[in-house]
């Protein structure tokens, strides 16, 4: 199918395919997509971590730079630390 010219154009070639679609395709469609969310509710509610303390967050940062594993913006290895 070729790309729509203008708004309009683009309507109506919507409308076409959406018309051209058969009712066996929506029903299928639709029962996949209920299977799926009947998937999705089965799962375990994802885990949650906290989000870490502004305290563990600094003393992560301070590990890095004491270990130097942190590099200048060029990619080298800082060691003025």
């Amino acid at each position: 199918m070729d790309p729509a010219t203008s708004v309009a154009d683009l309507g109506m070639k919507i409308t076409a395919g959406l018309k051209a679609i058969t009712k066996r395709q929506w029903n299928g469609a639709y029962k996949k997509v209920r299977k799926q969310e009947a998937y999705v509710e089965q799962q375990p509610p994802p885990e949650i971590a906290p989000a870490p303390t502004m305290e563990e967050l600094q003393d992560l940062a301070g590990e890095a730079t004491d270990k130097g594993h942190c590099s200048n913006i060029m990619g080298e290895m800082d060691t003025s630390a």
